[in-house]
């Protein structure tokens, strides 16, 4: 008996035995599930990213607390104060 599975084990080695299983297809990559959709409030728009101190975060979240609006126009706005404080043009949307 063990020489039987011992045979058995051997066909499967060498590919003689039962044929494999099917291939798990691949995982994309990570780049490419980004790419694929993209929200329609992004159209046309590209992200720009700083690392700051918390201590940015949390003024921001003072300011939209007492203002209103998201922290995407408030970070617009205070961009528009810099340029307008460099003399360089504006954006508005």
């Amino acid at each position: 008996m063990a020489k039987a599975a011992a045979a058995a084990l051997q066909k499967a080695l060498e590919g003689k035995g039962n044929p494999p299983s099917p291939a798990i297809p691949e995982a994309r990559e990570p780049a490419e599930r980004a790419s694929s959709y993209k929200a329609p409030s992004r159209e046309g728009k590209i992200p720009i990213t700083a690392y700051l101190s918390p201590n940015f975060k949390s003024s921001l979240r003072l300011i939209q607390a007492k203002q209103g609006g998201s922290v995407q126009e408030l970070i617009a706005e205070a961009l528009n104060d810099l340029f307008a404080k460099y003399n360089v043009p504006t954006v508005s949307e």
